[in-house]
Order: structure tokens, then sequence, then C-alpha cells
């Protein structure tokens, strides 16, 4: 039993880059325990993985050990199979119907806007507001074939739900991002209500009925969908972009390609923790969990394990195979994920191209997240 000083995650240094605090977990070993917020942390990469694919062992669905999930919260993000399976094919048969050229003509058409934009500013501009956040938004949205949002009214409460992804670490989180998701599902229920065109939410809420699917269930999960594809899209592009201008100007490359995408996932990717319970007792890492208890995986730390990754804090642009764990694993690995590395690939390689020699204006400061890095503002110049 031991304390990991898991709250210095939360210190400014380690919210700019965690890395160092992973390394220090990893050498104690792949598993351990926090007596802090009494939950397992894991950094290897073979014990994240084997906890993400397997539902069976770790679950997603806190019923399964006796935690009372309000109704609201039951989605295909909370869900486990069978359940999960059933609204993860009604998602799946959406994205089939969205068509996959939608969302890459929306992006082009609100990147040529605000590049446009971008370039008229000669002191430099904040990428998060004038580029990242609108062409996510305007990504998913056309991906869900659901009206834009206003995104001074979405943006913060869209925030706010991702700081309550870590209210073990910061318990005054919880409420407001109970709240925050009661709010986004009333935008959703009022979609339900409203004539759609074609694409992604008429046919998952046309065809749920017969799938078997709790409207409620469908309902909050078109709601994930919106808040992860614009959380961790509009993050990447963020965190990625940080990542490329460190690099100096002659050493850069274009971003244009998957496996690119891929490496930068892997090396910069927002999303750093998944959690899970123990539904019956088990060994991981040389660890005895028992059934109840938490099982915290550290993605980011994983990503740069280097019994997996060789160098692993170099970016190796045609790195193969690369087994990253940025989009999850198993039954809940993300949903999106083709979509998000295709925004990506349009807005990091168009940058990259048009404007090789852009620059860093200001060290960003990064919000205040541990589950989902971001930051407040990116001053850059074109």
């Amino acid at each position: 039993m031991t304390d990991t000083g898991i709250l210095r995650l939360l210190e400014p240094s380690a919210l700019a880059d965690p890395h160092p605090l992973y390394r220090e977990w990893r050498q104690q070993g792949p598993v351990l325990w926090d007596s802090g917020i009494e939950a397992w942390l894991v950094t290897g990469y073979e014990e994240a993985f084997t906890t993400l694919r397997d539902a069976e062992t770790f679950c997603q669905d806190w019923r399964r050990v006796g935690v009372d999930t309000p109704p609201a919260l039951l989605s295909l993000q909370t869900l486990d199979p069978p359940e999960h399976t059933r609204i993860r094919k009604l998602m799946l048969d959406g994205f089939k119907a969205a068509g996959p050229g939608r969302p890459a003509e929306a992006v082009r058409t609100v990147l040529d806007e605000r590049l446009a934009l971008a370039e008229k500013e000669d002191d430099g501009f904040d990428f998060v507001r004038l580029v990242a956040e609108p062409v996510a938004l305007r990504a998913v949205t056309a991906l869900l074939g659901v009206p834009q949002p206003d995104r001074d009214w979405f943006v913060p409460l869209s925030d706010t739900i991702v700081d309550g992804m870590d209210a073990s670490l910061r318990p005054e989180t919880y409420e407001p991002g109970v709240a925050a998701r009661a709010e986004l599902s009333r935008l959703v229920s009022r979609w339900a209500g409203e004539p759609l065109p074609d694409g992604f939410a008429r046919h998952v809420l046309a065809t749920a009925p017969d799938a078997g699917v709790d409207r409620e269930v469908v309902l909050n999960s078109l709601r994930v969908v919106l808040q992860a594809g614009f959380q961790t899209a509009s993050r990447f592009l963020a965190t990625g972009l940080l990542t490329l201008l460190r690099i100096p100007p002659d050493e850069r490359v274009v971003v244009d390609t998957d496996k690119a995408v891929h490496e930068l996932v892997r090396h910069s990717g927002p999303v750093h923790v998944e959690s899970r319970a123990c539904v019956r007792d088990t060994v991981l890492g040389g660890r005895r969990i028992r059934r109840g208890q938490i099982v915290s995986c550290f993605l980011g730390a994983a990503n740069r394990d280097a019994s997996v990754f060789p160098e692993p804090d170099r970016l190796v642009w045609d790195r193969t195979p690369n087994r990253h764990l940025g989009f999850g694993r198993g039954p809940h690995a993300c949903l999106g994920a083709q979509v998000a590395v295709e925004v990506a690939r349009q807005v990091l390689g168009t940058v990259g191209r048009r404007f090789p020699q852009a620059r860093l204006l200001a060290e960003p400061v990064p919000r205040p997240n541990v589950t989902e890095h971001g930051m407040y503002s990116l001053r850059v110049s074109f």
C-alpha cells in the first residue's frame, strides 16, 4: 500500500508534462496502489492493454460491482456487453448512414475560413479558440447531422464535463459535471423532436426501437458522441500542434498521413486516463486486485512504455507497428477514431504545408485536467 503522490499531477509542471512522474511510477512497477484515491494506477502497456480488453474482469458498467448508476449516465460509454454491443452496433450503423465524406467536407470549409482569419492576425492568435474548437465542433455536428450549438454556450459546458472526470482528484468538480451533462442532454432531447436531415442522428433515433435499445440510452449516447468527439478532436489539434511547434522548422514533418497522426496520438494524445472497476479477484502486473477496486489505466504512460515502443519519447513518424492506446482498446475503443484521424490530417497537414515557419508565441497555460489534457489557449503566429 503506497501513496504515489497522485495529486502532483495537478501541479502546473505535471499538467504541462506528466511524463517524468509517469516514469517515476513505472520504475516502481507497472501497477501501483494509491492510498489517497484508493485505486490501482496502471502505467505498464501490457497491463493497461489487458484491462481495457478484458470486459469480463474489468467493467465500465459500475452497476456490476454494486454501484448505483443514474439512468442519465447509462450510455455507449458506460455500458458493458451485451447491452453495449447493441448500442455500439447501432452507432456504427449511424456512421455508415452519415457517409465518410460529410465531416471531411465540413472541415475543409471551416478550416479555410479560420485560417484566412488567422493570416490577418499580425500579432498572433489563439489557435484553440480561432481554429481547433470551431473545426472540431463543425466536424462532429456534420457527422451527427444536427444543428451546430452556440459555441460560447457549448464549449464552457463541455469543459465542465471534462473537469468532472477528475472528481477523484478534485471533488468539487463532480456536481457541476453532472449538471452540465443534464443541460447537454436537454439539447439532444430537442434534436429528437425536430426533423433532422438524413445522417447519423436521424438513423440512430429511427432504428433504435427495432434494435432493442432503450431511448434514454440512445439520447445519452448521442450526447457522448457530441461531447467526446468535440473534446478529443479539439484538444488533440492543440496538443499535437504544440508538439510540432517545439520542433525547429527545418526538422518538422507535414503530418498528413494516418501513420504520422497515429504517432502524434501516441506521443501527445490528450486522453491520459481510463478507469475500470474490477469485477472478480484477479492478478495484474503481479498485484492482487480485489473485486470492487478501481483500476485507472494511464494511457499517456503506457504509450511511452519502452518495452513496447523503442525510443518512446521520440517521434518516429513511420513507427511500425504502433499499437498505441490513444483511442483505447477492447469493446470501448473510440468509435470515431478514424474520423478524428481524418480531421487531424486535414488540419495539421494544411497548417504544416501552408505555414512551415509557424511559431509558438508563449508557453500555453494548461487546463487543470488529468484525465483529458488540454490548454486554455495556444498563442501562435503563422
